[in-house]
């Protein structure tokens, strides 16, 4: 499967409220943005749904949780999916795949919204920010980048590999997370055309387990 500069292009929109869409744009011009969104989305749960069949049986992720192209009010900003292990699907961390205007990105990250109602807590998942260097020996960390969950996903995010060398940055990332936490994955920008991305978003999940692995 590829992945085209349109599937990025989708949302660089400036109008996302259905509220918006049908004052400014004819009845027949909305219908017309549903069905681009939803051939669009899916072709987003085939991808998904690809990868979580390429994974290794024993991550007991064959059923990604994959959102919606809209939230009944709203069309998305971003087409979203997460995969957590059969054996973890009440813990906040999990893996997760996430394709907006800028990038794709395959990432580990701590859901936070309604996290009370699962468990792990951010503190407990901060820590592995102490097993960062140690994994990155066992991968190749080209194209990895890392952030505060606060950050908004369409800023440019810090190079883990300049993370790593620079003490400074390590504590200035540990002191802006407050009670909240950091996300770590690999970036694809948008460019003419990425070839067997299914393929690369498994290796980069395979990557990414050891981390989501260690977490109870």
């Amino acid at each position: 499967m590829e992945l085209l500069p349109e599937d990025y292009q989708l949302f660089n929109r400036a109008l996302f409220t259905f509220k918006q869409l049908k004052a400014e744009c004819s009845e027949e011009e909305v219908e017309g943005i549903k069905e681009t969104y939803k051939t669009h989305w899916r072709k987003w749960k085939e991808l998904q749904l690809e990868v979580a069949k390429k994974l290794p049986e024993d991550y007991l992720m064959s059923k990604p949780k994959i959102e919606s192209w809209t939230n009944g009010w709203n069309l998305r900003t971003h087409f979203w999916s997460a995969y957590r292990s059969e054996n973890k699907k009440e813990a906040n961390a999990c893996l997760a795949a996430l394709l907006n205007k800028k990038q794709y990105q395959v990432y580990l990250m701590f859901q936070h919204y309604k996290s009370q109602e699962r468990v792990g807590t951010a503190e407990e998942y901060n820590r592995l920010l102490d097993s960062l260097k140690q994994w990155s020996e066992q991968v190749d960390i080209t194209d990895y980048y890392i952030w505060p969950q606060q950050a908004n996903e369409l800023d440019d995010h810090l190079p883990l590999a300049v993370y790593l060398e620079d003490i400074e940055k390590q504590n200035e990332l540990k002191n802006s997370l407050g009670d909240r936490t950091f996300q770590i994955g690999k970036l694809f920008f948008k460019r003419d055309k990425i070839e067997e991305i299914e393929t690369l978003t498994v290796k980069a999940l395979e990557e990414l387990a050891p981390l989501y692995f260690m977490l109870e």
